[in-house]
């Protein structure tokens, strides 16, 4: 006699089966809650730092042009003359309606190099209403009253209620006022009414040409127009989602071994399912099914814990991106695809055990034994496919195409996943010679690769993007876009300030000489310092000017064409010191060359001549200059400074230390520069590369040694009967320690070359034209990558493993 097994239906049982095997996971997952607890709360956090972040992100770009408000085409207006403004001004608002003007005078402000600048400006201007707002007090109000900003009122040392008059006339301080589209701005607030401002900016609506020339206005100089359509917040969604995914992507290998840790103890079950007709399909639904409900839950939680973060966070963003961010600017569509994705995550994760799952045998699987591993040749050719594919895109995209490069990022990191389980194999096979707590733990991470490989996966996203971000954030360090001074370099200034800021007074040589004192003294306080003196040249023909009453002159006009335009470029005297600051030998300085620049283009001095053209076409030689954006480019010889019957004057002095400025030798320097009337310029915007190395090796490691913890944890608990049974053999303490301190240093010790090796080959070939960054790498972020994270990993699973488990005989029940 037979038993006829059930007939299977052509459908698999249809929806109703369905829904029975979800409601099955639903309550599997209530019932075992604690062992997908973990992998809950990491996506939960990873959504909430997402929308959290993203939200950020999207928030930085800004919405509104910190000069131009809502205008689109800004005019500058000369207020010398003041009938002729108003007639200028009366002509604009015949010809295009509603205008808004704002008038600028710069005062010298002691000790700063920055002059300080008296703003006229009325509240809730048409166009340049979000270019003002009174945080405190209230709005100017007369002659005797202003407003200043908190920067001005640091850098005075003034408060609310006080008394400012730098530029002769005293003021009450009735208010504290700022620029939310430029927090840096600085200014003093004044009443249109009370001043006659010399220069005078006109906001218009549209951008039209409303130059000087169109309209005949007498005082106008060349306009600037807006910034036009802004595809800011386009690309700060793209970047997020990209982010997103990559971290979703490190959360979802740690959950890939949750889940076949899971599978490994539902194995029983779902042989059972497969026993009594479930198709593998079915099967498979059971766990990801899993996959999407806690995907779900934790998307839900995050997204709530992401926007509830928010209104702390953005209060503290504000001085980082420099302008003001609406709590309300929550990019919506942003979140739900962050929640959408992180679904999608967990699902994907879950898919590959079931997959492994649904494939074992019923006999197999109603035995509880875990599948035999399969030779994994395909998935290490899968990878390196991967790898080489996403290695070819990273050289094509280099550091100019983005999008390139984040595809060959996101292929780079899928090659590691496929390329852990080789690589565990290997070092099992390498261990075999080892002590038996060794070869124990590594044969059993072989015996488990599914896991084990996510893991690895894990902990080499999270370490490669560490040991990537410490060489982008070495490169972004000697970028001229990032510095305007190396950080053992200063400026001293001796030139005027404001619209006066290119003018040198004229001084006496004995007034010189005491300034090179002074410069000296603040030399004395550095290390080993090299002082440079700069002079600029002078053309007598140029009309002589003043600054603050004081006699000064132009420097000669050095510039580049840019079609009708001529932008200015600094031009300095080539003397025998500044030669060899540059590079330069000055023997081997050519007799008729005019100007050597390390500037690309044909620069001109701009003679008039009737024309109107430039007509000094000077010989130029090019050589290589430092950077920074703020060190001599251009260079006048003598025999050129000689043809031309041009003189020179002392304009300000570079100095080089021996070691990086402290912020002690600063503040010394500018109390003694302040004294004699100097103004000084030192290193800025590189205080934050050192911070983002640090923060990235650290977040890098810590997250490393938490994925690690984690997963040992996962590992650990599943040979809870292997423990068992080597106690009960008379395994001692040192054998326990040793199988957990050996699984988690072989894990970091993958992690570590996958992961570092993987980002060191995708950045050479980003980097191949410029692999001299790499040898400005401090030697220390590496080590503390490389050795340090294997080493920890091991220290830790030594020092919190070793307890005998309590029970020699318990066994985990169905």
């Amino acid at each position: 006699m037979s038993v006829m097994a059930p007939a299977r239906s052509a459908t698999g049982g249809g929806v109703p089966a369905r829904r029975a095997l979800v409601r099955w996971s639903w309550r599997l997952l209530r019932r075992e809650w604690r062992s997908q607890a973990l992998v809950t709360v990491l996506l939960m956090v990873a959504v909430m730092a997402a929308v959290c972040g993203g939200t950020a992100v999207y928030n930085v770009p800004q919405t509104t042009d910190s000069q131009l408000g809502s205008a689109g085409t800004m005019l500058s207006l000369d207020g010398e003359d003041p009938q002729a403004v108003a007639d200028d001004l009366a002509i604009l608002r015949h010809a295009v309606g509603a205008i808004d003007v704002v008038g600028h005078d710069y005062v010298k402000a002691p000790g700063s190099a920055t002059p300080v600048e008296y703003r006229s400006q009325r509240m809730h201007g048409a166009f340049a209403g979000p270019l003002l707002a009174i945080r405190r007090g209230r709005y100017p109000s007369g002659t005797a009253e202003a407003a200043i900003t908190d920067g001005t009122a640091r850098l005075l040392g003034l408060r609310l209620g006080g008394t400012i008059s730098l530029d002769g006339h005293a003021r009450t301080i009735v208010g504290i006022a700022e620029n939310p589209s430029d927090l840096s701005d600085e200014f003093v607030l004044v009443d249109p009414s009370s001043v006659r401002p010399r220069t005078l900016s006109v906001l218009v609506g549209q951008k039209r040409d409303v130059g000087a020339g169109s309209l005949h206005l007498r005082t106008a100089s060349p306009m600037a127009e807006g910034v036009g359509s802004d595809n800011g917040k386009l690309m700060a969604t793209t970047l997020v989602l990209a982010g997103a995914m990559i971290l979703l992507l490190l959360i979802a290998f740690v959950a890939a071994a949750a889940f076949a840790v899971l599978a490994h103890r539902r194995l029983r079950q779902l042989g059972m399912l497969a026993a009594i007709g479930a198709t593998g399909r079915q099967v498979r639904l059971v766990m990801t099914a899993t996959g999407f409900l806690v995907g779900a839950v934790a998307a839900f939680l995050g997204t709530i814990e992401g926007l509830a973060l928010w209104p702390f966070v953005a209060p503290r963003l504000e001085n980082t991106v420099n302008h003001r961010i609406a709590l309300s600017g929550i990019p919506w569509p942003l979140v739900v695809a962050l929640g959408a994705l992180a679904v999608a995550m967990s699902t994907g994760a879950a898919w590959r055990p079931a997959r492994v799952a649904s494939r074992v045998p019923v006999t197999a699987a109603l035995s509880g034994r875990p599948p035999v591993p399969r030779r994994g040749h395909r998935s290490a050719l899968l990878g390196a496919g991967l790898f080489a594919a996403g290695v070819g895109l990273l050289a094509w995209g280099q550091k100019t195409h983005p999008w390139p490069v984040a595809a060959g990022a996101t292929a780079t990191a899928l090659a590691i996943l496929f390329a852990g389980p080789p690589a565990i194999r290997v070092l099992a096979a390498a261990g075999r010679r080892a002590p038996v707590a060794v070869r124990l733990a590594l044969r059993d991470l072989a015996r488990h690769q599914a896991r084990s490989g996510a893991a690895v996966a894990a902990i080499s996203l999270a370490l490669g993007i560490a040991a990537a971000l410490v060489v982008l954030a070495t490169d972004a360090q000697g970028t001229a876009e990032t510095g305007n001074l190396g950080d053992r370099q200063m400026v001293i200034k001796a030139t005027g300030s404001g619209p006066a800021a290119n003018l040198v007074p004229v001084r006496t040589a004995a007034e010189v000489n005491a300034l090179t004192a002074q410069v000296d003294r603040v030399a004395s306080a550095l290390d080993h310092p090299v002082t440079v003196p700069l002079d600029v040249p002078i053309d007598p023909d140029l009309p002589p000017q003043t600054d603050d009453g004081r006699p000064a002159r132009m420097p000669a006009i050095f510039c580049l064409p840019r079609g009708t335009e001529c932008g200015d470029i600094p031009l300095y005297v080539a003397s025998p010191a500044l030669l060899r600051f540059l590079g330069v030998d000055p023997a081997a300085v050519a007799p008729a060359a005019d100007v050597l620049t390390g500037r690309s283009g044909r620069p001109v001095f701009p003679v008039r001549s009737k024309t109107g053209r430039a007509t000094d076409v000077p010989v130029i030689t090019r050589i290589h200059t430092p950077a920074y954006t703020s060190l001599p480019t251009s260079v006048i010889t003598a025999s050129g400074l000689a043809r031309r019957h041009w003189t020179r004057a002392r304009a300000g002095w570079l100095i080089q230390s021996g070691g990086p400025l402290t912020g002690e030798q600063i503040a010394g320097a500018r109390k003694i520069a302040a004294a004699a009337g100097l103004t000084i310029e030192t290193r800025t915007g590189h205080a934050a590369v050192q911070n983002i190395r640090i923060g990235a090796t650290g977040v890098g490691m810590l997250l490393a040694l938490g994925i690690l913890a984690m997963t040992v944890g996962l590992i650990r608990s599943e040979a809870a009967a292997d423990l068992r049974t080597l106690t009960a053999a008379g395994a001692t303490r040192g054998i326990r320690r040793a199988l957990t301190a050996t699984t988690a240093g072989a894990l970091a010790l993958l992690g570590v070359v996958l992961g570092v090796a993987g980002a060191c080959l995708g950045l050479l070939a980003v980097y191949r034209h410029d692999l001299a960054v790499f040898g400005r790498v401090p030697i220390g972020y590496p080590v503390g990558i490389v050795a340090g994270t294997p080493l920890a990993a091991a220290i830790a699973g030594w020092l919190l493993a070793g307890r005998e488990p309590p029970s020699i005989a318990r066994r985990m029940g169905e």
